[in-house]
Formats: structure tokens, C-alpha cells, sequence
């Protein structure tokens, strides 16, 4: 009875519980095709924030030759045309979609009114 279980567990962890068939051999998990060996998949130097940083330390010069080459990225070109020309609005909002916006500290007063009209007596 054990056995059965064990192969039962066996072969319901290669069935796959969106199709429902087996994936081939050589893509199951812990294979060479099962699944990807890194690091990590994604890349620091294509992240939004890592393209801001680096522009704000380049110079003038720099950044005017990444706004005018046009086999740079839109973003990379948009975002050096805006620091170079000091257009400060539309690179506040570049670096509030990139960072989050501020936080805001809001002031809350609340104001106790007195009875304007005297109290009705019973009677």
C-alpha cells in the first residue's frame, strides 16, 4: 500500500494541473531544459531607476548626445532631453513614477461648535 502511494505522488507531481499531461522529460523540473539556472531574470542596468541615476551624473555634452541618438531607447532619449533643457516639470514626474511620490503630511484641526439655539425644556 505504500508503494502504491509513493508512486501515485510520483506520478501526479510530473502531470501538469493546467493541461493535465506530462511535460516531456527533458523540460521536467531539475532537468537541463526544466527550468532556468541564474541569478535572477531581470536586469538592474534596464530598470527605469538605474537609467535615471545614471543620466543625473552625466554632463551636458553627455546627456545632449543620448537625447539626439536615435537608436537610443524613448525613455533614455526623453529623459536626457529633460535634464539637459532643465524642463523640471516633466522630469518631477519621470522621478514620481520612478521613486513614488513624497510622502505628505496633512494637519487635521477639528473645531467643537456649541450649541447655537438653547436646549428645549420639557414640561
Amino acid at each position: 500500500m505504500a508503494q502504491n502511494q509513493s508512486r501515485k505522488a510520483n506520478t501526479q507531481a510530473k502531470v501538469s494541473p493546467r493541461s493535465g499531461t506530462a511535460p516531456p522529460p527533458d523540460k521536467q523540473f531539475g532537468k537541463p531544459n526544466g527550468n532556468k539556472q541564474g541569478r535572477g531574470f531581470w536586469k538592474k542596468e534596464a530598470t527605469a531607476r538605474y537609467k535615471l541615476e545614471r543620466m543625473m551624473e552625466l554632463t551636458n555634452g553627455e546627456l545632449r548626445k543620448v537625447a539626439s541618438d536615435e537608436k537610443a531607447p524613448l525613455f533614455e532619449r526623453k529623459l536626457a532631453q529633460c535634464i539637459a533643457s532643465s524642463q523640471w516639470k516633466e522630469l518631477e514626474g519621470m522621478i514620481n513614477q520612478v521613486y513614488g511620490m513624497p510622502k505628505q503630511q496633512i494637519e487635521q484641526h477639528s473645531v467643537e461648535l456649541k450649541g447655537i439655539l438653547p436646549k428645549k425644556k420639557k414640561g
